[in-house]
């Protein structure tokens, strides 16, 4: 099974967790905790899969980069 690749960041000014993926189209989604944001993911991924892809949602490997600048 292929991970499906998801970027994380922590955006300061807004003071959210963003999230984005190239292998996941249309995904763009944020929270205020990380741990919440790796909630939404795992509603949010299938429920893009089964709008964009025909079949059954595979069992879904997530390979989740996070970054976080401090100043």
């Amino acid at each position: 099974m292929q991970p499906l690749k998801v970027r994380a960041f922590y955006d300061p000014d807004a003071r959210v967790w963003v999230a984005e993926s190239e292998d996941v189209p249309g995904l763009a989604t944020e929270a205020e905790a990380l741990e919440a944001l790796l909630e939404k993911l795992r509603v949010i991924i299938p429920e893009l899969w089964s709008l964009n892809a025909s079949g059954p949602v595979p069992p879904v490997r997530l390979e989740i980069e996070a970054e976080l600048t401090f100043s």
